[in-house]
């Protein structure tokens, strides 16, 4: 039986569930209970107060846990002053915190305590174990590494579904690439291909494997083509034996059947299938399992012949098995080994895999420790969302917290959500394994109460009304018996939605004049809805739509009032195009579509596809065709027609191939896009913020792949690989185009546990309970996933369809505050529009509640729509019919346009300010002093640097260690090689042996075949084990004790003052060059970097940066003084000291005991080239410390 939860009372050192409906502040309610825990206050309270440490509170996202952390936060901080201030007046009336002032009696004894426990809270309040379930599991694995015997072999990284779909090839490989031509056949037809077969079936590779109820007919796949193949050479001999008796026997029949002339033609069309040459098998048993059950039913005096009675026993057989599925299930069951066994044998972890490792160590009979432990950590846990839970993660939980000994530590154990709200089916989340916690069955036998929020804080007293009525209209909304529907109350009494003056009703439907097919009714229902807005926002610039909150003052709509729940991206579209036309702006807030499949990522392609071939015709044609370009074909034919033109063509073209090459492929779009008006160009379409938001978006992504390859042609070739759109990175998703003031549009599903004032429902009875699904799954008595291979059980997976739909509509109605505005259709969707016969299946969720269940369906379906919404939402309703959707009138006066002006600006910009970067004062200097800075200085030639000849002794140093040709003065040249090393060095880790792996990669973006794989290993372990100056040897520095490319930006406080800077460097910088002193023009603002690798070692800081520097063809041209010449030539000195002051001022903010004279280390630049072999003569190793006065100069020059 459910309770109605009293949050002061609740027992907290026992287990719970909460069932929190839409809107009845879940959250508020679990940061009470966090709190009553650190106060131990309130009734029927926890032994002892708990820390934030031990209280363990765990949702299923990051902006869960992010918003959940900062409202414990505020709240804490609230209660934290209020006790305060009631602790020197004591005056209650000042406490407007029901809940403190209900907890206020059982705090006064011991006052003083608990706002010390409010205080440490608040101070520590990031140490609070607030974890998703993925990172909770990280947690326990990290911190129990020896007690669940896994260890520390395991490293965490983002999904990685590029690594699963090379696992899903080897398998397809494994299991096709050696049968015959037949069975290859099957297999496209069953499977397709590997890819569609791995977005068929993702979701089931995670997880529970659903369970198969009776045996298979065969056990494996190659076992399943020999059975298909069997079952289509038995349709063969059928055909064969009977197929000319049965055509006999057709035309003697023929006008008896049924007495419908139009059905004849599937017997010829089948007729002329066997004949043909060109039809499969296959597609003569869909014809032949099409035609049977259309005569024969009705026609019982028609004695039938052989073969249709042995056709129809072969259908009824071939059906039943259901070969596709069977099939499906033994792929994806080998596949999920694979994947398995390919994760158990790499350290690599996804977060998946840790839910599944803790699950199998808290099974392990010698887990009773670590449950101990883990339960002395945490004593009580409250999990958020937990109908979205799964039967891994109940598991888990289960093993912690319900299933423990009595006799060990008191916990509590409360679980909160809303079965209603258990939409997540697609990703795995299972509503049976909620309801299985319900049953107190021996299993889960410690939940000892549920309790239940049945007040709403969200909607307006109207509209939950009506919410209300509509549930409760249906014997079993829900179709599920353990899912019961209560109704709650309002707390907004007066709440409204205004137009005119007039209180608005609770639901806007606009109903359609007659029914049409689906995809007209969707433009009707767009077009409609944005004319309806678009009165709406137009009547609000007047004054005249508005809401009006409890005691609240009148507040005017606004687009961003308004949200559009759609089910997909194609029903965003659909609205967004009839909004675009009546000018108002919205934003796809669901946006996943991978920003390399849009028509900007193709178009783009073909634009640096010209600049890198500016001499192929085709290609540049195809540039200047695209919609990015946008010329039209008869300017494409006059372009071609014109010599003088196309050669300027070419020219721009080689100009953007040059700036590409020198300044990077961001520099190069930008510069095309202004020269070639791109943005200009794009104004002309509707989807042009759209378009220009994902040009920026890939150039940026370009930009940042540049670094990671070896020239322009391999980026260009790597773009083409990112056209697939396989990739599942975070980054490559679509941007928002805006995202103030603007009409959001949503899926119902990522609507969940958010709220607007007007929801808009255009599309909600397009049901998707009806569509054929795929594959057939259900839940059996034990609540545990089933897969119906074999069709026994069509209605109990239809229904938890239903069912599913169902909660998503509740989703949909719980979003609103003021208004749900809803489509409807003319008639009920189960009528057949030509027909007029009723067909339950095709109900919708809102059909159904409107019809009092199903059950009644039958009955009532010649009763209007008005009449049952009269009936169910009673006056809370207007309804607007819908003739022509530019007509649809709204209770509000017709629009005036009202004038509008462009804003003056009337401050003043300093245009000195800005941020530049190191590599831009370098190329500054080197405009200046062209010789000494040449633009070859990154490979000098042997003259660059002079060597005595009492030096060369050093050339005969042991380079044998090397296979000839394969040293590091072999490698390649230029900045691309460079930026190949950095990327590798940053991601190594030097305390571990290199891998064989990593260094492959290494050579593939090189460019080198792999016999250089040992003399780069060779290299790589010289470079870590080379022992430097004061710190040791990089191979010593642990991942911890160091950060790579560590980005600053070094605010120059005042004004650049080039003549004190030159002074600064003469009297304190050994290496000042009189001679070429620094000339740079006047600037403020701040300098960007990023520091190659801060190393923290023998208590002090080391800046490291690398340098791949081509010096000469011997380690005799790196020696410390030959370096310090290069480190000048290049002003690299300048470089270390920005890179100095800028780690100084970082770790003076960071650490308040920090000084320089014995907390920074120095400065080394590494020529790796030079660190070919391990010698004490410091090869390749610059060593330096700028000196205290000098960088305390340069810090009140730069005063900040």
């Amino acid at each position: 039986m459910n309770t109605p939860l009293n949050v002061i009372t609740l027992p907290l050192a026992q287990n719970n569930i909460i069932e929190a409906s839409a809107g009845t502040g879940k959250t508020y309610t679990m940061v009470t209970l966090y709190l009553r825990l650190l106060l131990q206050a309130g009734e029927n309270n926890f032994p002892t107060p708990l820390d934030i440490e031990q209280i363990l509170v765990v949702t299923f996202t990051r902006d869960a846990t992010r918003e959940l952390r900062q409202r414990i936060r505020e709240r804490t901080q609230s209660w934290l002053k209020l006790l305060e201030s009631y602790q020197q007046n004591r005056d209650k009336s000042e406490i407007k915190d029901n809940e403190l002032l209900a907890l206020l009696p059982y705090l006064e004894d011991h006052l003083a305590l608990a706002i010390q426990r409010l205080s440490f809270a608040c101070e520590y309040i990031d140490k609070a174990a607030i974890f998703t379930i993925h990172g909770f599991c990280q947690r326990i694995l990290r911190q129990y590494a020896f007690d669940s015997g896994l260890g520390f072999k395991f490293e965490l990284s983002e999904q990685n579904q590029e690594q699963l779909r090379q696992v899903n090839y080897q398998l397809w490989r494994d299991k096709f690439y050696s049968i015959s031509a037949e069975q290859a056949q099957i297999v496209r037809q069953v499977f397709v291909s590997p890819d569609k077969l791995f977005k068929q079936n993702e979701r089931l590779l995670t997880g529970e494997l659903p369970k198969v109820k009776q045996a298979l007919p065969f056990t494996d796949i190659s076992a399943g083509l020999d059975y298909y193949q069997q079952q289509l050479q038995q349709f063969q001999r059928l055909e064969q034996q009977y197929l000319a008796e049965f055509i006999d026997w057709f035309k003697q029949y023929e006008a008896n059947l049924n007495q419908q002339r139009s059905k004849s033609k599937k017997f010829t069309d089948y007729f002329d299938a066997v004949i043909s040459a060109t039809t499969t098998i296959e597609q003569r048993i869909a014809l032949a399992e099409k035609l049977l059950p259309i005569y024969f039913k009705k026609n019982k005096e028609v004695e039938l012949p052989t073969f249709v009675v042995e056709m129809e026993h072969f259908l009824q057989q071939f059906l039943q098995n259901d070969f596709c599925q069977k099939m499906h299930y033994l792929y994806v069951a080998e596949l999920r080994q694979r994947i398995f066994d390919y994760q158990d044998s790499h350290n690599e972890k996804q977060f998946d895999d840790l839910l599944r490792m803790l699950r199998d160590v808290l099974q392990k009979p010698s887990a009773h420790q670590l449950i101990a432990l883990i339960r002395q950590q945490y004593p009580f846990a409250m999990i958020d969302e937990f109908q979205d839970t799964d039967p891994v993660q109940l598991a888990i939980f289960s093993k912690i917290y319900l299933q423990a000994a009595t006799n060990e530590t008191t916990t509590g154990f409360t679980v909160i959500g809303d079965p209603k709200q258990a939409i997540y089916r697609f990703r795995g989340a299972d509503i049976f394994t909620y309801l299985s916690i319900k049953d107190s069955s021996e299993q889960h036998q410690a939940i000892e109460h549920i309790y239940t929020l049945q007040r709403n804080y969200r909607s307006s007293a109207k509209l939950i009304e009506s919410i209300n009525n509509l549930f409760l209209n249906a014997k079993n909304p829900f179709y599920l018996d353990e899912i019961e529907f209560i109704p709650v109350e309002a707390a907004q009494q007066t709440s409204a939605f205004y137009i005119q003056g007039q209180a608005q009703k609770a639901w806007q439907l606009l109903q359609l004049a007659q029914d049409e097919n689906k995809s007209v009714t969707m433009e009707i229902m767009a077009q409609a809805f944005a004319s309806h807005l678009q009165q709406l926002l137009t009547a609000s610039q007047q004054g005249n739509a508005y809401f009006c909150a409890d005691g609240q003052e009148e507040q005017a709509v606004s687009a961003k009032d308004i949200a559009i729940l759609v089910r997909n991206g194609k029903e965003s579209d659909i609205i967004r195009r009839a909004l675009t036309q009546k000018g108002i702006a919205s934003v796809y807030l669901s946006e996943r579509s991978n920003v390399f499949t849009s028509v900007a990522a193709k178009d783009l392609y073909r634009i640096l596809r010209a600049c890198l071939t500016p001499f192929n015709e085709r290609a540049v044609l195809a540039a200047v065709g695209c919609t990015l370009w946008g010329l039209t074909a008869d300017q494409i034919y006059q372009l071609k027609q014109n010599e003088t033109e196309w050669a300027a063509l070419i020219e721009r073209l080689l100009h953007y191939q040059t700036v590409w090459q020198t300044q990077g492929v961001l520099p190069m779009l930008y510069q095309l896009f202004q020269a070639e008006q791109i943005p200009l160009r794009l104004q002309q379409f509707d989807f042009s913020e759209r378009y220009l938001v994902d040009l920026l978006h890939l150039s940026e992504l370009l930009q940042q792949a540049m670094n990671q390859q070896q020239n322009e042609e391999a980026l260009l070739n790597w773009f083409e690989l990112q056209l697939s759109g396989n990739s599942d990175n975070e980054e490559n998703r679509l941007r928002l185009e805006r995202e103030q003031n603007v009409v959001s549009i949503i899926t119902i599903h990522k609507s969940k546990g958010l709220e607007y004032p007007l929801v808009c429902l255009p599309f909600i009875l397009n049901s998707a309970s009806n569509r054929k699904e795929t594959f057939g799954f259900y839940h059996d008595e034990q609540k545990q996933l089933v897969w119906d291979l074999h069709h026994q059980q069509t209605e109990k997976v239809e229904q938890e369809a239903k069912a599913e739909e169902m909660r998503l509509l509740y989703v949909a109605l719980t979003r609103a505050k003021y208004q749900l505005i809803v489509g409807v259709p003319a008639t009920f969707n189960a009528i057949n529009n030509k027909s007029r016969k009723w067909d339950s299946k095709k109900l919708t969720a809102l059909d159904y509640l409107l019809l009092g269940g199903q059950q009644h369906a039958a009955e009532q379906k010649e009763v209007s729509y008005t009449t049952l919404l009269t009936k169910t939402l009673a006056d809370n309703y207007e309804i607007q019919v819908i003739t022509e959707a530019d007509e649809i009138n709204c209770p509000m006066q017709s629009a005036t346009p009202s004038k509008l002006s462009a804003q003056q600006f009337h401050q003043n910009i300093e245009k000195n300010w800005r941020v530049t970067s190191f590599s831009a004062l370098q190329a500054k200097l080197q405009a200046l002093y062209g010789e000494h800075l040449s633009d070859n200085a990154q490979d000098y030639s042997d003259n660059a640097i002079e060597i005595d000849d009492e030096e060369t002794a050093l050339s005969v140093m042991p380079l044998s260690i090397y296979p000839p040709h394969f040293t590091p003065f072999d490698l390649p040249k230029g900045a691309g090689v460079g930026s190949v090393l950095h990327a590798f060095l940053e991601k190594l880790d030097f305390t571990q042996p290199l891998k064989t792996p990593s260094l492959q990669t290494l050579c593939q973006y090189l460019g080198l075949d792999e016999q250089w794989l040992e003399p780069l290993r060779i290299w790589f372990s010289n470079i870590l084990q080379q022992p430097l100056p004061e710190m040791g040897c990089l191979a010593n520095v642990a991942s911890a004790d160091k950060l790579t490319e560590m980005q600053f930006y070094l605010k120059l406080g005042n004004l650049f003052n080039q003549q004190q800077f030159n002074q600064i460097l003469r009297q304190y910088h050994p290496l000042y060059d009189q001679q070429h002193p620094v000339q740079i023009e006047e600037i403020q603002g701040v300098i960007r970097g990023f520091v190659d690798l801060v190393v923290r070692q023998n208590g002090k800081y080391y800046l490291i940066d690398y340098k791949s520097n081509f010096l000469g063809d011997g380690i005799e041209y790196y020696q410390p003084e030959k370096l310090a010449k290069a480190i000048s030539s290049q002003r690299y000195d300048l470089q270390y000291l920005i890179y100095s002051l800028a780690l100084h001022r970082y770790l003076k903010w960071r650490d308040p005991n920090y000084r320089y004279e014995t907390d920074f280390g120095g400065v080394f630049y590494l020529f790796l080239r030079g660190m070919a072999v391990q010698n004490n003569a410091q090869t390749g190793v610059y060593f330096t410390k700028p000196s205290v006065e000098l960088i305390e100069k340069l810090d009140q020059l730069w005063g900040e």
